[in-house]
Formats: structure tokens, sequence, C-alpha cells
């Protein structure tokens, strides 16, 4: 499968997350209401997911990072009473760094981590052959949007559905200006203090800020 990643302003996104990978669950620590927004999202697609027919669920947590989103799936498969053998999940990250902290992680027998591209993965799989799709915090990085939601339809059965979690400020002058404060006053200084991965911070911002409205996420989903 591909590992190829996107760049951005020269430098290679994947491997700027192969960078923050070791403090990347330290750092996400620090943001109010993270994982708590994880499992959110993670309830609002278990609440969609079709019956059951006698086989496992399949699921896809496309861009699963060091494996947080996943978690969250498992910790409101277990709440709902949901057996471990019933729900396999697939979890795909481009960053190799990101998925080798997720793999150092203890998880059931049902849970595989993938290092490739999100669309290089979906391309690799049959229609009609998930149940349920889980992308956090992905869409702004993946170049090809269209393509991207294009495929999750391709290959999710009817049905399936598709819960997409992600930051989005534009059309809104409030929010765009909330979010500058926080990036350029919290977020930028801090990864400065810290030593972290601060072209990492930087794109964190202008992702968010250049990303779609709402109303044009939903302009694509539709359109898929």
């Amino acid at each position: 499968m591909s590992t190829a990643a996107p760049t951005a302003r020269g430098w290679a996104l994947a491997d700027a997350f192969n960078r923050a990978a070791p403090t990347y669950d330290a750092m996400v620590a620090l943001s109010p209401g993270y994982h708590e927004q994880l499992l959110g999202a993670a309830r609002s697609l278990l609440d969609r997911l079709p019956a059951p027919d006698g086989s496992p669920l399949t699921v896809l947590d496309l861009g699963c990072g060091s494996g947080a989103s996943t978690q969250a799936l498992l910790q409101e498969w277990r709440a709902r009473g949901g057996a471990a053998d019933r729900l396999a999940v697939t979890g795909v990250d481009m960053s190799e760094g990101m998925v080798a902290q997720a793999r150092a992680k203890s998880w059931p027998a049902g849970v595989d981590l993938v290092v490739s591209d999100a669309v290089a993965h979906l391309e690799s799989l049959p229609a009609d052959s998930v149940d349920g799709i889980l992308a956090c915090y992905l869409l702004r990085n993946v170049p090809d949007r269209e393509r991207l939601v294009r495929e999750m339809a391709r290959v999710l059965r009817p049905g399936g559905a598709v819960v997409i979690h992600d930051y989005s400020v534009k059309g809104s002058t409030r929010a765009r200006a909330i979010w500058a404060g926080i990036c350029h006053g919290v977020i930028i200084p801090l990864a400065v203090v810290k030593g972290s991965d601060v072209p990492l911070h930087r794109y964190l911002y202008t992702s968010v800020r250049d990303f779609d409205s709402v109303a044009r996420i939903c302009e694509r989903l539709l359109g898929a």
C-alpha cells in the first residue's frame, strides 16, 4: 500500500507527524475535551451502524494516528455491551511513527493497524465492503477531498455510515478570530517552549484556517 504523503510548504506532513509521534499523546492530553470529543464521534458512528447480521461489523478508522480514535470506538462499543469479537476495526494512518505508537498499545484481536494513505487504502478495498467509517481530523489533511469522499461512499455497504470529526472555522469571523488567537497565543508559543515540532503546529493553524466550511463539507458528502 502507498505510504506517500502530501506536502505543505516544502515539508512532508507524514514526516512531521513521525517527529511528533513520541510526544503526541501527551500533547493532545493538554487539549480540553479532546478525548471526550473523540468519544462523541465514536458514539455518533455506532448509533448509525446497521444491525449486526451474524458477522462482525467492520469499521475503518481513517487517520487513526496514535490510536486515540480507535480506542474511543472500542470504549463506546464495550459501554454498549458489545462483544470484542463482534467489531472489527482497521485503523489507517500515513505516518509510520504514529502507527508505531498505536501498535505499542494493547488491542483486542479484531483491531488491525495499517500504514497507508487513506485514499490509497480505500481504493484497495472492494465496493460495499465496510459498515462504517470514522474520520477524525483527516479530511482537511487530504489534498483530493472529492476523491476521498467518493471512495468512502463506494466502499460503504448499503445502510452504512460515515462520521467526520474536524475543526472548521470558515464562514464564521468569530470562529476564525478565536482560532487565530488560540494558535498564536497558546499553541504555537507552547510548542516553542516545549521544543515541539513548531512547523507542525503552524500547519495545524493554517490547515484549519483554510479548510472547507461546514456547508462545503456537506456538499462534498452529498455529492458523493
